[in-house]
């Protein structure tokens, strides 16, 4: 690269945060809007954006074994998840006291039974009511990070069969690591299965920073990403809403799951970034002063992430308190928290900028 920063990388991310606000909110449309963007969602986009970004960010080739850096980022985002788990379980708390009900959903209704025990438990990760185990997950993968880069140097083929081979076993075996807050008893995200499209995600960050294409143009690539991309989103739709029944009978399942991040969400995927990669106009809109604020959101992604687990966290016990809440003053929820996240994306660039002048001055006078 030549030092220019990739702003397609900051508008996907930012979209996929505000769709994943979307989906964690649990309004009456989530669900169906979740399902009506093909087998993959905006957690893959997520994943493979942040492998490319790590791999950016992290990997200096042929340097030897480097953990300082990705190991001080995976604390930093141990450190988050366990202020958004207290602030969680607070909240929690107060709901109890004031409506003398359980009235929160998030997983966490067995949590006051033996608070110290599974506050124990969310220290080692292995209590994590849901949608606060997509930190964690991150957490492994930069511990893990530094090997990748090592094979990778090593070589590209063997890093990438490895890792496929991890998160096939894994998949077919259904190994996970223990999450006591969950109906399954394990994480909701297996980071033994999504390793693999983030590794991809590395695979293709590395690229970049060597200059060369991500995503090389083909035309037959191209139109067969295309056709497989929109496609997806009818028939996935439909089997949801029981209009149909998958092709695949009970190995759709397995094909479309979440938890070990199926094949066909792997596929679709990366169906999508090619399309995205190799269409111009996505190139001209990441650049447009009219989508900044959602490239802002993606650049500072930790911050926007967070306070965007929290919002879905109120808009879900809002929820459960009134079932029957207007889709009128849902959707007006759903607005504010977008303009929200969107507001602290602007915030903490400005930030930035305002101390990079400040810094900037003061070397100036000092010289």
């Amino acid at each position: 690269m030549n030092g220019e920063r990739e702003n397609r990388i900051d508008l996907l991310r930012g979209l996929s945060l505000l769709l994943i606000f979307i989906g964690h909110a649990e309004f009456t449309f989530s669900a169906t809007f979740q399902q009506s963007r093909g087998f993959s969602d905006a957690s893959e986009i997520f994943v493979l954006l942040a492998g490319m970004s790590c791999a950016l960010a992290y990997h200096r080739p042929h340097a030897g074994l480097q953990v300082a850096r990705p190991w001080k980022r995976a604390m930093r985002l141990y450190a988050v998840h366990l202020l958004l788990f207290a602030i969680m379980v607070t909240v929690s708390a107060m709901v109890i006291m004031a409506f003398d009900r359980i009235a929160w959903t998030a997983d966490m209704t067995n949590f006051w039974q033996n608070p110290l025990h599974h506050g124990l438990q969310a220290l080692s990760l292995s209590y994590m009511p849901g949608n606060l185990d997509i930190l964690p997950m991150y957490v492994v993968l930069l511990l893990i990070a530094p090997f990748a880069f090592l094979l990778h140097d090593w070589s590209k083929t063997f890093l990438l069969g490895l890792s496929c081979l991890i998160w096939f076993i894994a998949g077919l075996g259904h190994i996970n690591f223990p999450n006591a807050a969950l109906e399954g008893r394990t994480w909701f995200f297996d980071p033994l299965s999504w390793q693999f499209i983030f590794v991809i995600g590395i695979y293709l960050g590395a690229r970049m920073k060597r200059g060369q294409p991500v995503f090389p143009y083909n035309k037959l690539v191209f139109a067969a990403a295309a056709i497989f991309a929109l496609a997806a989103i009818p028939a996935n739709l439909a089997i949801h809403l029981g209009f149909m029944a998958s092709p695949f009978g009970e190995l759709h399942h397995q094909l479309v799951s979440k938890i070990n991040d199926g094949p066909l969400r792997i596929a679709n995927v990366l169906a999508i970034l090619y399309l995205a990669w190799n269409i111009p106009a996505v190139k001209a809109a990441a650049g447009h002063p009219g989508l900044r604020l959602l490239c802002l959101a993606g650049r500072h992604s930790l911050a926007v992430f967070s306070v965007g687990i929290l919002l879905s966290f109120g808009a879900v016990v809002l929820m459960t308190l009134d079932p029957d809440m207007p889709v009128a003053l849902q959707l007006l929820l759903l607005a504010g928290g977008c303009a929200l996240q969107l507001v602290i994306g602007w915030w903490l660039e400005a930030r930035k900028t305002t101390r990079a002048q400040a810094a900037s001055y003061g070397l100036h006078r000092t010289a």
